[in-house]
């Protein structure tokens, strides 16, 4: 007979959820509430274990694996909704913000190098993308401040390294909008919805994923590794890894609490763990009765810590912990390469030319749409079946794609998202790129490589041109050839 599985929490608003790679929990360890090869039945709404095993042995000791995926992912199972928020409900959009703008405190590099968390808006055929978009940018700002505010009390800073763009001058999270099949989406199972969010392009190493679910399935779903080195390989600082909020669940507090697995905490090895990846010192955003035998202790001073990380500093989360304690000792949240440790830099606003430019092109099949390469959508995959494409099926050899503006334009980089739907439009065997000198095309010059690859942009930067024209050329390989975006930046 299972026992139940954990009651609800008091968790403050906002969530999302990650997911972790493997475990390092001994072998004789298995998940609270769990008999061997099996999860508890659903016994509240959101509680949903269908698709979860739970191991002794191997990468998911300890923890459930997720069944009816390729590759191994292991989560601590799903969340209950915190009191006030019901799985069957959606959360009200945020209105934007009038007084001060929006904005993140501190963004880093060019938004898209390097380690990266990149919030995903997943939805069936009904779209809320417009309704909800600037409720998804607050609720990843937001969480943003839970992490920064409690570095301070370390007296440190941390930031999250979101994925990010300039939004009318100012830094903020960019948020994909992905169409999957209404099935995975509604699936009483979260398999279906990771293999259609990863066959449409979102499977990078480098990237966590903020899943913003639009069904009621779940409140929250995350991953967790149960890795204690206190190490850069710490299986934490790894992707792809993936974080579940439906609707009933969008909100702050649980989405810094899901994220908080994904990047380590609470391992339980920790002065204070529950044993279920959980604290017991409350108040803070990772504590809470997670099983029916765990009892919690009120150690920290306000209920306002809610809102902070490791309210004693203790168990996961301290920017500069005293020599000998456990996280100088064990792995330390503070320490996750998906962070900007120090502040980092803020860059100036980076503005896409292309916005501005007319497009136009050597062919385009009637049912394609050269508006595409500058509408400023960014593609879910090279496969994109939801937004316009620009492709010349059945044409092959040459193709160009222009970019023409009314005054000269200084141009450096390049970003190109090629379209491929690996039938009769296919990556090109080549391509470069070319600009206009007054009389005729020509190379840019200085170009560092052309480089071609799926499911991502390609960036070239050059030599700085002055021009009113710059033009994508594309030499066709094993068929015709296609865009779906260009971008271009000083």
């Amino acid at each position: 007979m299972h026992p139940s599985p954990p009651p609800r929490r008091r968790w403050p608003v906002i969530v999302v959820t990650l997911l972790a790679l493997s475990a390092a929990a001994p072998a004789s360890a298995k998940p609270v509430g769990a008999s061997d090869g099996a999860a508890p039945a659903v016994q509240a709404p959101g509680m949903v274990y269908t698709g979860l095993a739970a191991e002794r042995t191997g990468a998911c000791a300890g923890m459930y694996r997720i069944v009816g995926i390729t590759s191994t992912m292991c989560t601590h199972g799903p969340d209950p909704a915190p009191a006030g928020l019901s799985v069957a409900r959606s959360i009200a959009p945020l209105q934007a913000r009038t007084a001060a703008p929006s904005a993140l405190a501190v963004c880093e590099g060019d938004g898209t190098s390097g380690r990266r968390v990149e919030v995903l808006y997943v939805r069936g055929s009904t779209s809320r993308y417009n309704q909800y978009l600037e409720t998804f940018r607050q609720l990843a700002e937001q969480v943003d401040v839970i992490f920064n505010e409690s570095a301070k009390a370390t007296g440190g800073e941390r930031h999250v390294r979101y994925v990010t763009e300039s939004v009318n001058g100012a830094c903020r999270p960019v948020v994909r909008d992905v169409q999957i099949p209404d099935s995975a989406l509604n699936a009483d199972d979260w398999a279906p919805l990771l293999n259609a969010v990863k066959a449409a392009g979102y499977a990078r190493t480098d990237r966590k994923y903020l899943q913003f679910v639009d069904a009621n399935i779940y409140c929250g779903i995350g991953g967790f590794a149960g890795d204690t080195r206190k190490s850069d390989a710490n299986r934490s600082n790894t992707g792809p890894e993936y974080a579940r909020a439906d609707n009933g669940c969008w909100t702050a507090g649980v989405a810094a609490h899901e994220l908080g697995h994904t990047l380590g905490a609470v391992n339980n090895n920790a002065p204070n763990a529950s044993g279920a990846a959980h604290c017991v010192d409350e108040y803070d955003v990772m504590c809470y009765k997670d099983g029916p035998n765990v009892v919690l202790r009120y150690s920290c001073p306000s209920q306002a810590l809610d809102q902070r990380l490791d309210c004693n500093h203790d168990d996961y989360y301290h920017t500069n912990p005293p020599a000998g304690s456990y996280l100088a000792t064990y792995y330390n949240v503070a320490d996750n390469l998906f962070l900007i440790k120090g502040g980092g830099t803020t860059p100036p606003p980076v503005t896409n030319l292309a916005l501005s430019a007319t497009p136009s092109a050597s062919y385009t099949s009637s049912w394609e749409s050269v508006l595409a390469i500058n509408d400023g959508i960014d593609p879910p995959s090279s496969n994109d079946t939801v937004n316009r494409r620009w492709g010349t099926w059945p044409n092959t050899g040459q193709q160009w794609a222009l970019l023409t503006w009314s005054t000269a334009q200084t141009v450096r980089v390049a970003d190109v998202y090629f379209f491929d739907d690996n039938g009769g439009v296919r990556l090109p065997a080549s391509w470069t790129l070319q600009y206009w000198n007054g009389t005729s095309y020509v190379a840019v010059p200085g170009a560092g490589g052309y480089p071609v690859a799926l499911n991502q942009y390609n960036r070239v930067t050059f030599t700085s041109v002055n021009t009113t024209r710059l033009r994508v050329v594309l030499n066709s390989g094993q068929g015709s050839v296609g865009l779906l975006e260009v971008k271009a930046t000083a």
